[in-house]
Order: structure tokens, then sequence, then C-alpha cells
């Protein structure tokens, strides 16, 4: 009978890092909002006319979901270099 293999704390650290959990929902919220941007008819029924003085309205005709998505994306980007370039340090003292 084989005994399985201990994984290394810091594989498990870095995994549950909260800079690896924002940037994996801030990209997975960007990539639908980036979807629904550019697929507006697939994502709701477009029966706005044109935007009046409500201010929900006001972004009728506008490619808001599109521009917060890529937005959302590149602070994921960001959050997953920041990670990497600065990973979770386990076991050791920090100075």
């Amino acid at each position: 009978m084989t005994t399985p293999e201990k994984q290394s704390p810091g594989l498990v650290a870095r995994l549950f890092d909260i800079r690896s959990v924002i940037g994996a929902l801030l990209g997975i919220y960007g990539i639908l909002l980036t979807l629904a941007g550019l697929f507006p008819s697939a994502f709701g029924n477009e029966t706005h006319s044109s935007p009046s003085n409500n201010v929900v309205d006001m972004s009728v005709g506008t490619s808001a979901n599109l521009w917060v998505g890529l937005v959302m994306l590149a602070i994921a980007l960001m959050f997953g270099g920041w990670a990497l370039a600065r990973p979770a340090v386990v076991g050791d003292k920090v100075d």
C-alpha cells in the first residue's frame, strides 16, 4: 500500500492566497461582462428606445458592460501578476 504524497504548504498557501482568489473572481466577472458587452442580444432583450433622465437608463446605447469587463480583466491580471511576482511565504520567518 502506498502512502499519498504530502503537498507542500507553499502550494496550498499560494492557491488560497487572497490575491489569487480576488483575481480569479474579478477574472470570472470580467469575462462575463465582456461577453455581455460583445453580444448584448444574447444576454437580454434590448427594449430601451432612448436614454431618459433616469440614472439607470443613462447607459442605454453605450457599451458599459464591455468597458467595465475589460477593466475587471486588467485588474485580475494585475492581481495574478502580483501573486506570481511576490508569492506567499509559509513557514519561514519574514524580515
